[in-house]
């Protein structure tokens, strides 16, 4: 058997560090150790096995027979639980001993049958095995070497230092194998905080216009739209009318790597067909009526941004099939022109219809569908995400404050806070904000003591208000027990409303001996508003 010299050792030691030293992922370093070890030892087929992360087993992790590196190979794992100290591998590997078996083939007092049925499967039968265990710098096992035909070597001391090197270089990147994606997401993680501490800086600015979101719900959308917030992905948005599908656009296009440009936003039901197509594609000069210079389309203009397409739903269908195209080839022809404009837009669409519906009903195209549905969102509408309502509304409260010029905004009362949870907001958050606004308006800009939900209708009688499940609004159901005494049932609920608080009013008047400062503080009324109710009621201060 050949003998490798002392120079080409130490030649060999030396391009095994320095090639080691650059490698970083485990498969390229199980490669590069099991190639330097068959090149300093003449060996023509060799194995790699590493400790798996439970500590009991050895994985073949690189084989090597002759010149290739094999991805399907018959070397089974070695369990520690079924090994045997006759097993050369496995004595190796417990006693933390070489064993070198010069004539593998003839008895030489191990068990080398499972090697035999490898090498049978491989169809080679090799005359020698070396199996030298892998041990680092802090005397840990991370591996063992197996080589097979190999020629001895007269210089042990350096293949053990090769050997130390390469459990140390193994060590290493199995640590970053098994802990690099932890590393990667600790700081998806990290810059996850860094943008929800921004949004709740911008939460406590009058001028804040994104999304609130408390609610496990509405945290799951967010965790959700993280995974694509950076990404070139088109986004479907859905929900409700009024579960604030702009907002959430306007998000992802300020939290992508797209918010130092554009971002257009188009409702796809305020424009006539016949005109929606220039808006969105530009038209020449000249391409219709009217048409007496050249327009860009909004694809265009928002180039390298993002163009927001709000109720999608109510395309025209000749319009759907464009809009494909656009979306697949990423290319818009204007109106009357002939040639087609190259654009980078990431298009967010918004619809509260069933899109599935009008495709069975043959108004909507399913192939757009499919496209657009890529990455879906759907917005819980506000009767289910209860923890978001009072922050939305101390959220609108301090907007609308801000817009009127106030030093301050106003409180909300206990009972007004009451109320607004009670609601079940089928306007959803754009009703929650029209309330506030209303209720804003209506106190005395300190504290806002009462809110007015909803519309009452119009003409329900007492039959059918007692037959319903559930209360319209917090106002009926303070006033059920009056109205159930009411004995015209013709009478409508709007006035049963009205004459009861005009009593309530004229009781407390009469209480206060008409002193108004003092029964508007006993009603938890602004003086205004008391006031515009005794109008409205023809109340006036007795002679």
């Amino acid at each position: 058997m050949r003998s490798a010299s002392q120079s080409d050792l130490s030649n060999a030691l030396l391009a095994i560090s320095q090639s080691l030293a650059d490698r970083t992922q485990l498969a390229q370093t199980l490669d590069a150790v099991l190639s330097a070890a068959r090149q300093m030892t003449f060996a023509k087929h060799g194995i790699v096995y590493v400790l798996d992360q439970t500590g009991q087993a050895l994985i073949p992790s690189i084989v090597h027979h002759s010149e290739q590196a094999l991805s399907a190979h018959p070397w089974p794992a070695l369990s520690f639980d079924r090994a045997s100290q006759t097993d050369p591998f496995s004595y190796a590997i417990q006693n933390g001993e070489v064993v070198l078996i010069n004539e593998l083939y003839q008895y030489n007092g191990y068990d080398c049958e499972t090697i035999y049925e490898s090498e049978q499967a491989l169809g080679v039968k090799s005359s020698n095995l070396l199996a030298w265990p892998l041990v680092d710098d802090s005397k840990k096992t991370i591996g063992l070497l197996a080589l097979l035909d190999l020629s001895i070597i007269d210089n042990e001391s350096a293949l053990s230092a090769f050997c130390q090197m390469a459990a140390n270089s193994i060590r290493q990147a199995v640590w970053l194998e098994n802990y690099g994606h932890m590393i990667k997401d600790l700081s998806a993680d990290n810059a996850a905080l860094i943008r929800e501490n921004q949004q709740l800086k911008q939460r406590k600015q009058s001028h804040y216009s994104g999304p609130i979101a408390e609610s496990e719900q509405m945290l799951d959308v967010l965790r959700r739209l993280e995974k694509v917030l950076t990404l070139p992905v088109d986004v479907l948005l859905r929900g409700e009318t009024g579960t604030g599908k702009e907002v959430i656009a306007k998000y992802i296009h300020q939290n992508s790597n797209r918010a130092n440009e554009p971002l257009i936003v188009q409702n796809c039901a305020a424009i006539p067909e016949q005109l929606l197509e220039s808006e969105l594609f530009g038209h020449k000069k000249g391409a219709f009526t009217g048409a007496d210079k050249d327009k860009i389309g909004l694809f265009e203009a928002a180039h390298g941004g993002t163009l927001f397409l709000d109720e999608i739903g109510d395309m025209p269908l000749l319009l759907q099939a464009k809009l494909l195209r656009v979306l697949q080839e990423r290319r818009v022809r204007p109106v009357g022109a002939n040639k087609e404009i190259e654009v980078d837009v990431r298009v967010v669409a918004a619809t509260h219809c069933h899109l599935m519906d009008k495709i069975q009903k043959g108004e909507f195209r399913a192939d757009l569908f499919y496209r657009l549905n890529v990455f879906p969102i759907t917005l819980p509408p506000l009767r289910e995400r209860h923890a978001d309502i009072l922050p939305l509304a101390e959220h609108f409260v301090k907007h609308s404050a801000n817009n009127l010029g106030l030093p301050a905004a106003p409180g909300l009362s206990a009972k007004v806070q009451s109320q607004l949870m009670a609601y079940t907001y089928p306007g959803n958050v754009r009703e929650l904000k029209n309330i506030i606004e209303r209720a804003l308006l209506l106190s005395d800009f300190e504290t806002i003591n009462q809110i007015e939900l909803g519309e009452v209708p119009e003409e329900p009688t007492i039959s059918q208000v007692s037959s319903e499940p559930e209360p319209i609004t917090a106002q009926v159901k303070e006033i059920e027990p009056i109205i159930s005494e009411v004995d015209d049932a013709s009478r409508s609920l709007k006035q049963a409303v009205s004459d009861y608080e005009r009593t309530v009013i004229i009781d407390c008047l009469n209480t206060t001996n008409w002193q108004m400062k003092r029964t508007a503080e006993q009603l938890s009324l602004p003086l205004s508003t008391l006031n515009h109710k005794m109008k409205k009621y023809d109340i006036s201060i007795p002679k």
